[in-house]
Formats: C-alpha cells, structure tokens, sequence
C-alpha cells in the first residue's frame, strides 16, 4: 500500500533527490534548480495521520470493552464473594494492562495529532511563503517592460 510517505524506488541509482527536483551536474549549491514543495502531499499525510488517530481511539474502546468484560466474567464465577470483588488475580491483571494500554495509546494520539498538527502547519507556511514570493515578483518592475 502507497503512503505519501513513500520514496519513489530507483535500481541501481546513486542519484540523491530533494523532493522532486531532479540530482544534475553533482552536489553542492547554486545549481539553479528551487526546492518544490508539494503542499498537497503534506495534507493528505497530515490527513491520514487524523485518520490514523481516529481508527487508534476505536481500537482502543475496543479493547477497553474486551478487557473490562473479560474481567468481570472472571470475576463472577468467583467463590465466596461479589463479582466486583475481584478474588482472581488474572482479573486484576487485565484491568493494569488495560490501563497500561489506555495509556500509551493516549501516547500515540497525541504524537500523531503533534505530527499532524505540523505538517499542516508547514503546508500553510510554504503556500503563504510561495504567495508572498509571487506577489513579490509581480510587483517588480523592469526596464523592459
């Protein structure tokens, strides 16, 4: 499955790219090419990671549900006591995974909302910087007309 993430995949080449601008004449500086940006793919990367966030928060309800009623139907066939009580030790258990669980996927949310967050950020600074530049260059004028 494509990500926008992926790389485009050369054999046997040892050209290096930056984003799209093709490697000509060796490295260094001052080769006349312009870094593109393609702001769309930082969108849809930024998008994928919002939906990314949001299949995480239903795996984890699901595995809320899953641990908790599992504990509970140990917990009721307990002898001598309520099903709240907790008298099997595996029951207790799955509520610390859970919660252990619980924890590093609110992690993950916010990791992947951070990263979402800046790349939608960057998408906007580049399209801000790219309008300010061609305003720029519109509103300089030439001797040849």
């Amino acid at each position: 499955m494509s990500t926008p993430f992926d790389a485009p995949q050369h054999s046997g080449s040892t050209h290096t790219r930056l984003n799209s601008v093709p490697a000509e004449g060796g490295g260094g500086g001052g080769g006349g090419g312009g870094t593109n940006v393609d702001t769309q793919r930082l969108d849809e990367a930024a998008n994928a990671l919002v939906e990314l966030r949001g299949d995480t928060e239903n795996v984890d309800n699901g595995a809320d549900d899953d641990c908790l009623s599992a504990s509970r139907g140990l917990n009721k066939h307990s002898a001598g006591g309520m099903a709240e009580a907790g008298s099997w030790a595996t029951a207790g258990s799955l509520v610390t995974m859970d919660v252990r669980w619980g924890s590093q996927v609110l992690n993950l949310k916010s990791l992947l909302q951070d990263i979402s967050d800046k790349l939608h950020t960057t998408s906007g600074h580049y399209t801000s910087t790219e309008q300010e530049e061609q305003a720029r260059q519109r509103s300089i004028s030439t001797p040849f007309g």
